[in-house]
């Protein structure tokens, strides 16, 4: 929806918690939509809920240091397996807090599409 192609995107940044495949999910997405080898990717994983702060300050960063460029954002979680089955309430308080989900953005530095 915002016509950017993926061979634009110029840096991709994933953050996971528990979530950690190999090869990384950075590397995934970057296959998966065949990006450009150039693109700078950063895998970021077991830092907790805050992780997804920590990469887009580190798209903010790396956007000022790279000019006329995208940014690609991925935070995501999959606690399947890690997944309480039992009946100990205390114990299934984080199956209802911790599921499986995601969230992205695109941010761009470049000035013709500021607002």
């Amino acid at each position: 929806k915002t016509g950017v192609q993926p061979r634009q995107v110029g840096i991709i940044i994933t953050n996971s918690s528990l979530f950690n495949t190999t090869p990384s999910l950075s590397a995934t997405i970057m296959n998966h939509f065949k990006m450009s080898s150039k693109t700078l990717n950063y895998n970021l994983a077991g830092m907790g809920c805050s992780a997804g702060v920590i990469a887009i300050d580190l798209a903010r960063q790396m956007l000022q240091l790279y000019p006329d460029s995208y940014a690609l954002v991925v935070s995501t979680e999959n606690l399947t397996y890690n997944w309480y089955p039992g009946t100990n309430k205390g114990m299934l308080m984080t199956n209802t807090l911790f599921r499986v989900g995601g969230a992205a953005v695109l941010l761009s530095n470049k000035r013709r599409e500021a607002w």
